[in-house]
């Protein structure tokens, strides 16, 4: 053990013996130390810093890929860990506590920029950073921030004294996440999953420990493998922690176990004519694998065709008023496609989706109701309400997601069905996207106090449940504006379908055709590329392969361009939990839950205009 974690030991005491007789008071002041360390080592991790800096090391191309995503992984392992611990303070405090928390999460964020500045630039590369972290460390220096012990790592040096640093760094923060564990246990009005996953906390950095100690012992002091180190050894000593550290080529799993990041090939179909949908939809299921691949998939599974269960995960639930439906995929292609499922000897078929944020707002927003309003209605399927089919389940990685749809975690082929739709964070809606109805509520994964983001969320189902194809509606009535996900003035008509085995794939192929050249421009296909190992953006694509004409995304000029920037942060802190952002719902069939009061009234308006939503849904 290091000095760093010998003096951890001696703080962990002295807070021990604080508060001594009161648990909950010293778990909370664990928690802010752990808020603190959590946000330092994830901004210290963060990818940018760590490409940037095993680039420069003089290694083949394979380790470098190698050692950049364990290290991407690690990252984001701290990332969810900062979520998670933010938001169990502030659901448990008051405002004293929450304030507390952000400026605990403040110190953690300074300081992991000025640690990371200082262990990985050189003065030559960047005087000022070097000169502000130089500034920004002798401060904590001076508050007693920044220990002697710790002082003496921030230093440039060989990659290997920065992995030495990180053990000790990793093994105090299993001893802490060790003790919260411990304490809330001895506290019965908690949620017993707390604890539970506050070991799984400390088994992570447990894990994170042992990753850094095989990189130092492989590492030399010039950067280079010491002698007799390989490719092939370090892989096999990386996989004794985790398959998931490596990159999807060196993972045992197949592609038919799970397609994300497998970068298999994409099939589009194009038309020239509106009223060529249907036959061109068909055309597209003829051509792009999907019978091969359910045929795959039932010999994976030793189980005849006819005895598969089958899950389709289209879209409809933010439709709200059938003058507009660019939002929803069209029904008459999901029954097409439950249709020639059938026809390939597939009897047992689901349509799964779940509600939304609308229905803490208005009536009649049940599964059941909005797909019969719009619809949704076939002998070839039954419709799942995935709200009121969620069972437990313990997920294999990720935090604060502890549910799933029966009917999503029991099919035997599972395909994404989504319509094509703009998003000021995304920048657009697709595959990936539009599995995250099927755990969690959305809305538990969006506003401040959640302990997962939205895109950890949607990472557990991938990693879990992935889709086994993935089919994307393009055709008609297709939304492009600041938030088409919501709805659109004016949609636009692509008339193509794209579809594959690899969601990820598919999602990057239609982005490049909305003129999203790199997909890790949209944080859901970014973090499923570091999640899975996998995806690059150069894809085979078999059919159409151009840009989509006309399609002018969230980002077409300044004003779009500002406002998508503000959409997410002004959605999580001033949205009123989502009150504000709604469109204007048909009345008869969508009515209010409560009397809307002019000042709710004004600024639902006034945000309709600013988002251009103001579609006109007055009549039939």
């Amino acid at each position: 053990m290091g000095a760093v974690y010998e003096e951890f030991k001696r703080e962990l005491a002295i807070v021990k013996n604080k508060y001594a007789g009161d648990p909950r008071r010293e778990m909370i002041q664990l928690f802010l130390m752990a808020l603190e360390r959590e946000e330092l080592v994830s901004v210290g991790y963060r990818e940018s810093l760590m490409e940037q800096r095993i680039r420069s090391m003089p290694l083949p191309d394979d380790i470098q890929r190698l050692i950049r995503h364990t290290l991407v992984w690690i990252w984001k392992d701290e990332e969810m860990h900062t979520i998670y611990i933010r938001g169990a303070i502030l659901k448990l405090g008051g405002w004293r506590l929450k304030v507390q928390a952000f400026l605990s999460q403040a110190a953690g964020g300074v300081g992991g920029w000025a640690g990371s500045v200082m262990q990985h630039t050189r003065w030559m590369r960047a005087p000022v950073s070097r000169l502000a972290a130089t500034i920004v460390t002798a401060v904590g220096c001076l508050l007693g921030k920044v220990p002697a012990d710790v002082k003496q790592h921030l230093q440039f040096g060989p990659f290997r004294d920065f992995c030495q640093f990180n053990i000790d760094a990793e093994q105090t923060a299993a001893v802490c996440w060790y003790r919260i564990a411990e304490l809330a246990e001895s506290q019965p009005d908690l949620d017993r999953q707390l604890a539970r996953d506050f070991k799984r906390v400390a088994e992570d950095e447990d894990r994170h420990c042992r990753i850094f100690k095989i990189l130092a012992n492989a590492l030399g002091d010039d950067d280079n493998l010491v002698e007799n180190e390989t490719v092939e050894s370090l892989v096999d000593s990386i996989r004794e922690v985790g398959d998931e550290f490596l990159p999807r080529d060196q993972r045992r799993i197949s592609d038919i176990e799970n397609p994300i990041g497998s970068g298999q090939v994409v099939s589009v179909v194009g038309s020239g004519q509106r009223e060529a949908k249907r036959e061109s939809f068909r055309q597209l299921l003829d051509e792009c694998g999907l019978r091969e691949a359910l045929r795959r998939r039932a010999e994976f599974l030793e189980q005849p065709i006819d005895g598969m269960k089958i899950a389709i995960k289209p879209t409809f639930m933010l439709g709200y008023h059938r003058k507009d439906l660019s939002p929803l995929t069209d029904p008459e292609l999901v029954d097409d496609l439950a249709a020639y499922l059938r026809k390939l000897g597939c009897s047992d078929i689901a349509v799964v989706e779940g509600r939304n944020i609308y229905d803490r707002f208005f009536r009649n927003r049940s599964v059941q109701s909005v797909a019969e309003h719009f619809g949704f209605r076939s002998e070839n399927y039954r419709i799942v309400d995935t709200e009121q089919d969620q069972v437990q389940h313990q997920y294999s990685r990720g935090m604060a997601q502890y549910t799933i749809a029966k009917s999503w975690r029991d099919a035997d082929f599972r395909i994404s069905f989504p319509k094509l739709r703009s998003h000021p964070i995304e920048m657009a809606l697709l595959c990936i996207g539009n599995i995250e109805w099927v755990g969690g509520r959305c809305d538990e994964y969006l506003f401040l106090e959640r302990q997962a983001d939205r895109a950890t969320a949607v990472m557990m189902l991938l990693n879990d449940f992935p889709p086994h194809f993935g089919i994307v509606d393009a055709f008609e009535n297709t939304p492009d504006g600041l938030v088409g996900v919501m709805g659109c003035q004016n949609p636009v008509h692509p008339l193509r379908f794209y579809a594959g085995c690899d969601a990820l794939a598919v999602d990057t192929v239609a982005l490049q055709h909305v003129g999203v050249l790199q997909f890790q421009e949209s944080s859901l296909l970014r973090s499923t590329s570091q999640w899975f190992g996998g995806a690059a953006n150069q894809v085979t694509v078999t059919g159409e392969d151009s840009p989509i004409r006309n399609w002018r995304g969230p980002y077409h000029n300044e004003l779009r361009s500002l406002l998508s920037i503000m959409a997410y942060p002004m959605y999580v802190m001033g949205s009123g939990r989502g009150s504000l952002f709604v469109p204007k719902m048909d009345p008869r069939v969508f009515p209010l839950i409560d009397r809307e009061k002019f000042l709710l009234r004004t600024t639902r308006q006034a945000v309709r205009w600013l988002l251009c939503l103001n579609v006109k849904v007055t009549g039939e």
